[in-house]
């Protein structure tokens, strides 16, 4: 390898490196920043690894009488993450996920955004929109039918004011057809 730069090295300076004839001075500067650049690498990976302890003899701390070892650093403020209250889901909470579900899934097929915007968040709805934009762009129109929830589960859950808030994980099936917009 050191034979291979050296005569990388050499032949730029004669004008005959990596760029051909005529940038001789130009490419030797260049081949010596690589080099110097290739060696800082290096240098630095067996600094990092001397710093580490590794390739030496381990250093033990001295152990207090109560089994803990001597702190090395100040303890850091950490803290504490509000705790997700407890909520769990009832068959009636299950009832209206379904209906509200139906409802999105036939106002998208029917690309009603009165309605949609009616069942969903700003955020949601601008997903929603841009999707039935991207299908009509393409002449194609989202048919969904027979939409039927299989099972759902709280992912997420806080609590506002007097208000409690919940993000549900759903699992649900239907029958989601892409259709050509002049045939329909």
């Amino acid at each position: 390898m050191g034979g291979l730069l050296a005569g990388g090295l050499i032949g730029g300076l004669m004008g005959h490196g990596m760029g051909g004839g005529g940038g001789g001075f130009l490419m030797s500067i260049i081949q010596l920043a690589l080099l110097g650049g290739i060696i800082w690498f290096v240098v630095g990976l067996f600094r990092r690894k001397a710093a580490n302890g590794e390739g030496s003899a381990a250093i033990q701390r001295p152990q207090f009488g109560n089994g803990f070892r001597e702190p090395t650093a100040p303890p850091q403020f950490v803290p504490a993450s509000p705790a997700m209250p407890e909520f769990s889901i009832t068959d009636s909470d299950k009832a209206a996920f379904e209906r509200l579900l139906n409802e999105v899934q036939d106002a998208f097929g029917h690309e009603d955004y009165g309605r949609l915007r009616e069942s969903t968040t700003p955020e949601m709805m601008s997903y929603l929109a841009e999707e039935l934009s991207q299908n009509a762009t393409r002449g194609v129109r989202n048919d969904v039918t027979a939409t039927r929830l299989i099972d759902a589960e709280i992912s997420e859950a806080w609590t506002e004011g007097p208000s409690d808030y919940a993000t549900i994980a759903m699992r649900f099936e239907s029958i989601d057809v892409m259709r050509d917009r002049n045939t329909r």
